[in-house]
């Protein structure tokens, strides 16, 4: 048995013998599909084991690591299918690492480069900044109270700010039902307020700051153990069990996992942010493949919603508030979405979940939803506004994952020496006719797109002065029109490659370097990472203190999300300008996001 077979745990047809299947037709198509699915199959139940195991050696760390580069899909992997080469032997198509060690040694050296969950380090304690400062005031279960009401106020709208939801969607209710009922996701929550709160501290001179800082490097741990602890038995449980009948139990393992995403987003970002994601994508895909079909003529995401319905309906909650599960589905969904789009644009693949991008965004032209019988248009449209979420019309994010999905068939063309020039120009022009008529349409209604009619003037005065600020919808339009500008300097590099002289890029870069200068506000700059990223690693040598300063003006903001990672890749790329420029064929923005010596997903 070849190692290549063995490492995917599949049969082995290893000798000299032609198979009967290689017949270059049906047969062997048959046999081709039948393998792809095959391989599919084993690498979920290898996904799961590592997600388990990096999920119990990160219990026993909990140690700042960083992560191996993203393990690609085995399916895609064209030397695993059969060929219509009869001479082609199997050890010649096997992979380099697969001839210098078993699969069991593999999973071993996997195990032992699994990451554990990102910490900072912590200040040095004092004698004065001990446990029993705390226990004189504060029983375990008072003080976990408090800290999730912490998160709920502050944390949680920081984390989330154009997160909004109405009145009628019941709010944000789901979120304390959800922390109820999800032990993981409580403790995760936990960790990441005491973890805010910290810097808070550390920003202020108040007098009990420090015993309040060193009690609260210690809350975070334990609440970060405790969650691994947790979140390993859901996982050991869905693994044991399956997914099939367990509709919201899965999905609150989903929101588990998404939480923890999000805290090495916040936290680190170093490279674990990998293993959380593709666990997660790979429960969302699980979770579509054993509930998602219900109705030939309704999506598979309203065919979760219904099932996960408070009570029996006909058709969508749209007349009803979302229950607590619904919510959190419809958020875990739509970050989930987003993250796995951006992670796409470092980590050279497409979305894993492109394919479900139609039904969960596509909104479909007038002339489409006219032809539809009234009653079954709340089936058909999509259920996910991504502008409710990240403050990002849905076109946006499909666009970024389209030009994501263009560069990994790029480099895969390239490196079996079959690129065509015009297939790719033909691709890439399509993508930026729709691009362009979006961004017109984005212009003309200032940037946060038609106005949608109020039917309950009480309702609307109820939602809106706490929920929906005038300053919310102008950062919502300002921040739109710069993601849309770098989604046009991003396509431009992946079409012609690295060239940041060229009038097109540098008409774009100046472009989005004006929409900068005029944000409403230094906050909105946690919003726009991945745009302002994208654009400032093509800055020109008079452009670059503009961004520097840009950070500046954020203050103590730095400190969260990627900002400092952001303006450390893009003084990487300035002071390696001239070698790149050199060789720019070998240098993209993958490759940028990779420059601070891991992965990094810019949100």
């Amino acid at each position: 048995m070849c190692n290549a077979c063995s490492a995917l745990e599949i049969d082995c047809l290893y000798g000299d013998d032609k198979p009967v299947f290689m017949d270059n037709g049906p047969l062997q198509k048959e046999k081709a599909d039948w393998l792809k699915q095959e391989v599919k199959l084993r690498a979920t139940r290898r996904r799961e084991r590592r997600y388990l195991q990096a999920l119990e050696l990160g219990i026993e760390t909990l140690d700042v690591s960083q992560v191996e580069a993203d393990e690609s899909d085995p399916s895609n992997d064209s030397s695993i299918l059969p060929t219509a080469d009869p001479t082609t032997s199997p050890s010649s198509t096997k992979p380099e690492s697969s001839q210098t060690s078993s699969p069991g040694q593999q999973d071993e050296v996997r195990h032992q480069q699994m990451p554990a969950m990102s910490l900072p380090t912590p200040p040095n304690s004092s004698p004065d900044c001990s446990e029993a400062v705390f226990e004189q005031g504060w029983g375990i279960q008072e003080r976990e109270l408090h800290t999730t009401m912490l998160y709920l106020d502050y944390v949680f709208p920081f984390v989330y700010p154009f997160y909004r939801p109405p009145l009628l969607d019941a709010g944000r209710g789901w979120l304390l039902v959800l922390l109820a009922q999800n032990k993981a996701v409580l403790h995760t929550t936990l960790s990441l307020a005491s973890h805010f709160f910290n810097v808070v501290l550390s920003h202020t001179n108040h007098l009990q700051a420090e015993p309040c800082k060193s009690h609260n490097w210690a809350e975070l741990s334990r609440q970060q153990e405790m969650a691994l602890q947790e979140l390993q038995a859901e996982m050991q449980r869905i693994v044991a069990r399956g997914v099939k009948g367990y509709l919201a139990e899965t999905t609150r393992v989903l929101a588990s996992v998404i939480q923890l995403l999000t805290f090495e987003v916040a936290m680190a970002n170093t490279g674990n942010w990998i293993m959380h994601l593709d666990a997660a994508t790979e429960l969302f895909s699980l979770i579509v493949q054993e509930h998602g079909s219900m109705g030939q003529d309704a999506t598979f995401f309203i065919n979760l919603l219904v099932q996960l319905g408070a009570r029996p309906f006909s058709k969508t909650p749209s007349n009803h508030p979302w229950s607590p599960d619904q919510a959190s589905l419809r958020f875990s969904v739509a970050f989930i979405v987003f993250f796995d789009t951006i992670a796409a644009t470092s980590l050279e693949r497409p979305p894993r979940l492109l394919s479900f991008h139609r039904d969960l965004l596509t909104e479909p032209d007038e002339e489409t939803k006219r032809s539809w019988p009234e009653n079954d248009k709340e089936y058909r449209l999509p259920h996910i506004d991504m502008n409710e979420f990240v403050g990002l019309q849905n076109w946006i994010v499909l666009a970024i994952g389209e030009i994501a999905t263009l560069d990994a068939w790029k480099k895969e063309k390239k490196r079996n020496g079959s690129l065509s020039v015009s297939q790719l120009v033909l691709r890439a022009s399509v993508i930026e006719e729709s691009l362009r008529r979006n961004i017109a349409i984005l212009e003309q209604t200032n940037g946060h797109g038609p106005e949608k009619a109020d039917t309950n003037p009480l309702l609307d005065l109820l939602s809106r002065p706490g929920l929906y600020p005038k300053e919310m919808v102008e950062i919502t339009a300002a921040t739109s029109r710069v993601w849309a500008q770098a989604v046009v300097t991003y396509l431009s590099v992946v079409v012609s490659g690295w060239q940041p002289a060229s009038a097109e890029i540098r008409n774009s870069v100046a472009l989005t370097i004006q929409m900068l200068l005029t944000l409403p506000s230094p906050s909105c700059m946690r919003a726009i990472m991945w745009p302002f990223t994208v654009t400032g690693c093509m800055a020109a040598r008079e452009e670059e203190q503009t961004f520097r300063d840009l950070i500046a003006a954020m203050g103590p903001l730095q400190l969260f999300g990627t900002a400092t990672k952001s303006l450390e890749i893009m003084e990487k790329v300035w002071a390696n300008r001239t070698s790149i420029e050199e060789n720019a064929d070998q240098w993209d923005y993958a490759a940028c996001f990779r420059s601070a010596g891991h992965a990094a997903l810019m949100l």
